[in-house]
C-alpha cells in the first residue's frame, strides 16, 4: 500500500513540475512594441491562461490596418495552434484551422483547402515563440502557414549570437534562419527574456518586413531596447 501511495505521489509531483516548467518558460502576459523596417509601429500581445495561449499582432496606419491572431493550447513548452486569422482593413483575409493532422486554410471568399500533415503547423508568429522557448529547436516535419499556403520547413540554420542592449544592459540573442518555399524567414530571440522574439523578418506579397523589438512589458516588467 505504501509503495502504491509513493508511486502516486511521485506521478503527481512529476505532473506538477511539468506544469511549472511550462509556466516558467512562457510569460502569462507580454505586451511588446516593435517597429518595422519602414518605421511603422507594430504591437504584439502574448497571453497565456491555464493551458491556452493567444497571440495578437496589430499594424495600424492611417489608411491600412492589419491584424493577425493565433490561438491554441500549450503544454511542456510546446505550442499547439488551433486557429490563425489574418484580417486586413477590419475584414477577414485568410485563415487556417488545425485539427489533429488536418489543416483547413485559404483566402476568405475562396474555396477552402484541406491537407493532411505529419507534423506540427505554425503561423509566422507562433513559430517565433516556439523557437524561443525551445532554444531554436523544432519538431521533425514542422510546417509554416500564412493562411494562403502551407510550407514544409526542412532547413533551419543557426546564424549566430548577437548582443542587444535591454534596459541599458547587454544581453545575448540567438539568430536563426529558415526557408519558407522560395523565401527566407529569420528570427532572433532572447533566452534571458523568456525566449521572446526580438526580431522577425519575412516576406509578404513580394515585400520584406523586419520587425524589431523596441519596448514592452513582460509580466509587468518594463523593457526597452536601444
Amino acid at each position: 500500500m505504501l509503495k502504491a501511495w509513493s508511486s502516486a505521489l511521485f506521478t503527481c509531483l512529476m505532473m506538477f513540475l511539468s506544469l511549472t516548467v511550462c509556466a516558467t518558460g512562457l510569460p502569462l502576459l507580454a505586451k511588446l512594441e516593435y517597429v518595422d523596417n519602414h518605421g511603422v509601429p507594430v504591437n504584439m500581445d502574448f497571453s497565456r491562461q491555464d493551458n491556452q495561449y493567444r497571440i495578437e499582432v496589430r499594424l495600424n496606419l492611417i489608411l491600412y490596418h492589419l491584424k493577425f491572431v493565433s490561438s491554441g493550447s500549450v503544454a511542456n513548452n510546446t505550442l499547439t495552434p488551433l486557429s490563425y486569422t489574418d484580417s486586413r482593413q477590419g475584414k477577414p483575409y485568410a485563415y487556417a484551422t488545425f485539427a489533429n493532422q488536418t489543416v483547413q486554410f485559404g483566402k476568405t471568399g475562396s474555396e477552402p483547402k484541406q491537407v493532411t500533415v505529419n507534423g506540427p503547423v505554425y503561423d509566422l508568429f507562433a513559430l517565433g515563440w516556439q523557437l524561443g522557448i525551445n532554444d531554436g529547436h523544432l519538431a521533425k516535419n514542422t510546417y509554416l502557414t500564412n493562411g494562403k499556403k502551407i510550407y514544409s520547413l526542412n532547413n533551419i540554420s543557426f546564424v549566430g549570437n548577437e548582443q542587444l542592449s535591454v534596459n541599458s544592459e547587454m544581453i545575448s540573442i540567438s539568430h536563426y534562419r529558415l526557408n519558407r518555399g522560395d523565401d527566407v524567414v529569420e528570427y532572433a530571440f532572447a533566452p534571458s527574456l523568456r525566449g521572446i522574439p526580438v526580431r522577425i523578418s519575412y516576406m509578404d506579397n513580394g515585400k520584406i518586413y523586419t520587425l524589431q523589438l523596441k519596448s514592452g512589458l513582460i509580466d509587468g516588467k518594463a523593457i526597452k531596447t536601444l
